[in-house]
């Protein structure tokens, strides 16, 4: 994807009186405002007399993307603020959320540690202030999502809603439910992350000042449930409308994940490996320039996921030694890596190791992830887990499991619209969903509603994103079809790529996307599948 050139959000230019009679950084909270900027220059001697103002410039400067210069600010005057803190507890609570607000804008890794912390400044919180304790629950939220504690995660929510309403902060409530909509995704619940989404978007729209930023953070998250329904268009389209705002305005560290997430994702169903390494190279890049080394690691996780899928196993399984990704039992439950308290990277992992036929080991690695998907109540890792506990029982001939594991991770999800997570894996699993519609290998048949489902699927891999019966063919299906007559004919790689116009490697990347959609390991079955599908003149 390529860079974007950052467009500058316009700002409020306030006295420092008038910043600080507003509130400060609570002016944030109330309402959809443009950032804060002084109408003068901020020397040592104002910060001293107006430090809930400087400390709202601060606020500012983080949520307009400025981290780096919001924490020299915040580094340059701490010292004075914390001697004047010593006789004003008030300001005490103020600098200590303030200081949160910036880590959670930046690459911060939070722990146990950090969570009593906040723990300790929301009951220091003055009784009245309830935009005060509003954020310190907002962080406490953030720290709980980031250490995969959903429950705790939603409870903090939930008590960050009610203080800020209190306060009459509702725009600092609306923050709240992209959370609320993270956890209802991870949990499973794709229909009740998008009616929250949905529900904030036409709130937003009523409350006063300019809220697009936010708008374009729940846009971001609905692409990402699109994207699980397989609603492609969908998604793209949200996705479009959205990313700008959120590469460059107002996304905290969550919301940047999910952002690239997307984009990876959504380039590697329209255009393969080249497609998602491109919108890798973007992310890592801006991880880099931005100075977020856990943003990096977990868009290399993405690479390996895209990689794997791919079938570049050799590549993948170097990358995934080169990030020093642990994949040690023992070290999973207590790991700080930020990696492992995302239930993509236990699939992931677990996906390359049955892609290496190494599916005993991938099975001895899923029981313990399972099991801390279960206490996390990360459903949907959960059943993304199943399905590969599902290829790798496959793999090792015991196909009672396989399709087990498969309508397991289905029945997980009731009839929530999941889809991608199951297609995203291929002809491997297209077998098993087979097995399963079928009835074979079978302890309990799948419901009517599971058939339902499995046949969607068994759908969408028979025509494989070419368009329907009546509808002109897409260039890339043409591309293909070309390919296929020229093997047919019995022509040689080095005589295609003659007759292409192409190199022998782009003939041999073109084919291997041809033989994994036909599901065939040789020439010869791939021509036979083609003339099955109609492809070909019999």
């Amino acid at each position: 994807m390529p860079k974007v050139p950052i467009n500058p959000i316009p700002s409020s230019r306030l006295s420092i009186a008038e910043i600080s009679d507003s509130g400060g950084w609570r002016l944030f909270m109330r309402m959809a405002h443009e950032p804060l900027e002084a109408g003068q220059a901020i020397s040592d001697e104002l910060a001293q007399m107006w430090p809930e103002a400087v400390l709202g410039i601060i606020f500012s400067e983080a949520k307009s993307g400025a981290t780096v210069k919001a924490r020299n600010d915040f580094q340059r005057w701490k010292s004075a603020f914390g001697t004047m803190a010593q006789s004003n507890p008030e300001l005490a609570v103020d600098i200590d959320l303030v200081d949160m607000h910036l880590a959670v804008y930046e690459d911060r890794s939070f722990a146990q540690s950090d969570l009593e912390r906040m723990r300790i400044v929301r009951q220091n919180v003055a009784e009245g202030d309830h935009i005060g304790r509003g954020l310190a629950c907002n962080h406490l939220c953030n720290i709980a999502l980031q250490m995969g504690d959903f429950d705790l995660a939603q409870k903090y929510a939930e008590q960050a809603i009610r203080a800020y309403l209190d306060g009459k902060a509702d725009f600092g409530a609306m923050h709240l439910h992209t959370h609320l909509a993270q956890i209802r995704l991870m949990r499973g619940d794709l229909d009740g992350a998008n009616d929250v989404l949905r529900s904030m978007e036409a709130q937003l729209g009523r409350l006063p000042g300019q809220a697009q930023w936010l708008i374009s953070v729940a846009r971001i998250l609905r692409a990402e449930v699109a994207y699980e329904a397989n609603d492609l268009e969908q998604a793209k389209l949200l996705f479009r409308t959205a990313f700008n705002h959120v590469e460059y305005k107002d996304a905290w560290f969550d919301i940047l994940t999910a952002a690239y997430r997307v984009s990876t994702r959504l380039a590697f169903a329209e255009s393969g490996l080249p497609g998602a390494l491109e919108a890798l190279s973007h992310a890592e890049q801006m991880a880099q320039d931005r100075a977020m080394p856990r943003l990096y690691r977990l868009m290399q996780v993405e690479r390996v996921r895209a990689l794997t899928l791919s079938d570049e196993l050799r590549a993948a399984t170097n990358l995934l030694s080169e990030i020093g990704v642990s994949t040690d039992r023992s070290q999973l439950e207590e790991s700080q890596d930020l990696a492992f308290r995302q239930g993509t990277t236990f699939v992931a992992v677990a996906r390359l190791m049955v892609r290496n036929r190494r599916s005993q080991d991938a099975l001895s690695f899923i029981a313990p992830a399972e099991d801390l998907a279960i206490r996390r109540g990360q459903l949907l890792s959960l059943a993304k887990l199943r399905v590969v506990a599902a290829m790798a029982h496959w793999q090792l001939g015991s196909r009672m499991e396989a399709t087990t594991s498969l309508l397991s991770a289905i029945r997980l999800l009731g009839e929530q619209p999941f889809y991608r997570f199951i297609l995203d894996e291929g002809p491997q699993m297209r077998f098993i969903v087979q097995a399963a519609l079928d009835g074979d290998y079978v302890s309990v048949r799948p419901t009517r509603s599971q058939r339902r489902r499995l046949s969607e699927m068994m759908q969408y891999w028979v025509t494989q994103g070419r368009v329907n019966p009546g509808q002109e063919k897409s260039d890339v299906a043409d591309l293909h079809h070309r390919y296929i007559e020229l093997l047919a004919l019995g022509h040689a790689n080095k005589e295609i790529a003659r007759i292409m116009g192409v190199s022998d490697n782009t003939v041999k990347y073109h084919l291997k996307q041809i033989f994994r959609d036909l599901d065939a390991d040789n020439r010869g079955r791939a021509v036979q599948r083609a003339r099955d599908l109609g492809w070909l003149d019999t």
